[in-house]
């Protein structure tokens, strides 16, 4: 009796053994498909803009360098917040922060 007790606690314990491994791939997995689920926000409006320089026919050329410039200007600073927002939306994706 006492042998087949010590057989059946001997199968019960071993069969609950888990690698280190194995709970880092089931734990892999699990934050795996809660990022796949998880939608990503849409895009700021701003960041789908389109910037024109204003420059007409017949405008002087210094007025037409401004305004291009100016447009250039504003283009690039969109480019940079919206490059903004996507660098902390990936690092908060990774991290896991908020």
């Amino acid at each position: 009796m006492f042998r087949l007790l010590m057989l059946l606690s001997i199968g019960l314990f071993l069969s609950a053994c888990q690698t280190d491994r194995d709970r880092a791939k089931q734990a892999g997995a699990r934050l795996g498909a809660a990022a796949a689920e998880t939608a990503p926000p849409d895009l700021p409006s701003d960041c789908r803009e389109r910037e024109r320089s204003g420059v007409q026919v017949g405008d002087p050329l210094d007025l037409a360098l401004i305004k291009t410039d100016q447009a250039l200007g504003r283009a690039n600073s969109r480019v940079a917040r919206c490059a903004d927002w996507h660098d902390t939306f990936r690092s908060q994706v990774a991290g896991g922060v908020k």
